[in-house]
């Protein structure tokens, strides 16, 4: 379960990218519009599951709160959505930054929509339009909300559902920048305990207030808190703290101005192209399911790289505008370990950190917080092999999966 679980989030999932960070749906202000209203029997699973089927559509003012290593990002948001069905439109109202240096991928004024297995958005700041496909999977091992208030009545773990709020829900791939190793998968795995809290007024809802906590220490989860509405089991406020690759993170997604069930006009979830400048940068974004596949789509030379036995490939990224990126992420079976291996249009800065002779070029070594990484530019392609966290293995295997990553390409 712990190893489909993180295999489920890397390929619905996305917080960040050289792809598309999603803003994740919220709004209003943790204290704004709540007040305590005492303690209601939860329902029986069967009367959650009927309650939570009920609902089809939301529309609603979203507030997320972002907290990373103390730095804060507020983007409020207008927000359509089909549940269970992963279709939204999200139009972003405005964007508050407290010393964060990594701004939101759609600014003020833009807008993301999501459809199923395509997801587009639109910058005006960068008047980028981002076009994003990836691989759908069977969503019927998800841990669902229901089953979340059947945990809590019934005293027993459960496994930590993959549609937590406060992350992007696709895959991610490196920015041009950065070699994307700030994934959060790690977090999602595991089993989860669920204690029901009592019920609360947010934004005029009452709500079951839900107290999350990890199973074990292992996890990157420490603590969440669901305010699931009584009338559909529809989280209308979540908090969410979890540490990521070595980073503090904290999640404070609310909705207000509510309205559940409205009725949608057809296409909208369908992107206008008058939306649109006609001089728009057109970037596009793919994950595939294999090495070979990602090779065929690119022109840029993807490795064949010699793994050690333990771990498969999670995901395989692309983008495919200049500079063209492509990734290719392995998880271990049995631990948290994983490798990212990148590929780069272009040169970079690979003068500091430690030399170190990959093949017949000299890379360098360096490592933040808890990555390690070895790159080197050949040719005008930067590759990277990192391996997180970076006290899992000795240098030696990391080196030796970095030589042949040179050999293969």
């Amino acid at each position: 379960m712990y190893r489909l679980t993180r295999k489920l989030f890397s390929l619905r999932e996305v917080v960040r990218v050289v792809v598309v960070v999603i803003l994740v749906t919220a709004s209003g202000c943790s204290a704004i519009g709540s007040s305590s209203s005492g303690s209601a029997e939860l329902p029986s699973e069967a009367e959650a599951t009927e309650r939570y089927a009920s609902l089809d559509t939301v529309n609603a003012t979203v507030t997320t709160v972002r907290t990373r290593n103390d730095k804060t990002t507020t983007i409020v948001t207008q927000k359509r959505e089909r549940v269970r069905s992963f279709a939204y439109f999200e139009r972003v109202i405005s964007v508050t930054k407290t010393e964060e240096t990594r701004p939101p991928r759609v600014g003020e004024g833009g807008f993301i929509i999501a459809n199923r297995s395509r997801l587009v958005s639109y910058d005006p700041e960068s008047n980028e339009l981002h076009r994003m496909s990836f691989q759908t999977t069977d969503s019927a091992t998800e841990t669902t909300y229901p089953e979340l208030l059947a945990a809590a009545k019934s005293n027993r773990p459960v496994s930590q559902p993959t549609s937590t709020p406060g992350i992007s829900p696709l895959p991610v791939v490196p920015r041009e920048d950065e070699s994307g190793e700030n994934s959060s998968a790690a977090y999602r795995g595991g089993n989860v305990t669920v204690v029901y809290n009592g019920t609360e007024t947010i934004a005029g809802r009452e709500t079951y207030r839900l107290e999350i906590a990890p199973a074990n220490e292992d996890m990157s989860l420490r603590s969440q808190t669901l305010w699931l509405d009584t009338e559909f089991l529809f989280p209308i406020k979540r908090q969410t703290s979890f540490v990521a690759n070595g980073d503090d993170y904290e999640y404070l997604v609310t909705y207000r101005n509510v309205t559940f069930n409205p009725t949608f006009e057809p296409g909208t979830f369908q992107l206008d192209p008058q939306e649109v400048p006609d001089d728009a940068q057109q970037v596009q974004f793919n994950t595939y399911e294999s090495r070979a596949a990602l090779a065929d789509a690119a022109s840029l030379p993807v490795p064949n790289p010699n793994m050690p036995a333990e771990f498969e490939l999670d995901v395989a990224s692309h983008r495919s505008t200049d500079p063209e990126v492509a990734m290719l992420r392995y998880e271990s079976t049995s631990t948290d370990t994983h490798y990212r291996i990148g590929i780069l249009n272009g040169t970079r800065n690979t003068t500091t950190g430690t030399p170190v002779q990959v093949g017949e070029y000299e890379a360098r070594q360096t490592q933040t917080n808890r990555t390690v990484r070895i790159s080197w530019s050949v040719n005008r392609t930067t590759y990277y092999v990192s391996r997180f966290p970076a006290d899992t293995a000795d240098d030696s295997t990391l080196l030796r999966v970095a030589r042949s990553v040179a050999r293969t390409t």
